[in-house]
């Protein structure tokens, strides 16, 4: 069940507003290593406030799932673009549509917090291959006591380790490899 109301999706998404609190799709998706053949799912891709500045960056050859509970192509509203060839998939961030250890990256932009952290966290340590990259970017104010607690269980569970870590005015950033 979201814990973001609805009513609030098109002010927080707003692209004046990401820039205001410091969200730069084309700075932000390198926190993602390209690779060739690489294949990365964007959970929670919403309006695709990331989706074609990720696509870009991944580069041909690459796949880029866009997962969100309702699917759609924002580049069709935007224009199609280079890069990785990207499929729009209506999803549950808790019960991912891949296999075991089928990605190389995952990357939760501010969508974590729509889920129990637990469940999507487990989930994406089942469907990342050793070595994989797993990407969170999580608002600040609603990063309370049990969030902490279920990403230093994430780090200290032995599946993670922490490789990259920024703390912005309103959002924390955090880059894990799985071992």
């Amino acid at each position: 069940m979201p814990r973001t109301p609805t009513r609030c999706y098109a002010f927080i998404s707003h692209r004046l507003i990401r820039a205001a609190l410091g969200d730069s799709p084309p700075r932000d998706v390198r926190w993602i290593t390209p690779g060739p053949g690489l294949r990365c799912a964007e959970i929670g891709s919403g309006g695709g406030f990331y989706t074609t500045a990720l696509a870009r960056h991944l580069g041909p050859g690459s796949l880029l799932v866009a997962l969100d509970p309702a699917a759609h192509d924002p580049r069709a509203q935007h224009g199609a673009g280079p890069g990785a060839r990207t499929v729009h998939v209506a999803g549950d961030g808790c019960a991912l549509p891949f296999a075991s250890a089928a990605l190389d990256a995952l990357l939760y932009s501010y969508s974590l917090e729509e889920m129990p952290e637990h469940t999507a966290l487990a989930e994406a340590e089942r469907v990342l291959r050793p070595g994989g990259q797993l990407v969170l970017f999580l608002w600040r104010p609603l990063v309370g006591r049990h969030r902490t607690t279920a990403l230093t269980h994430l780090a200290r569970g032995g599946a993670f380790e922490l490789r990259r870590a920024d703390r912005g005015l309103q959002n924390l950033r955090l880059a894990y490899r799985k071992r």
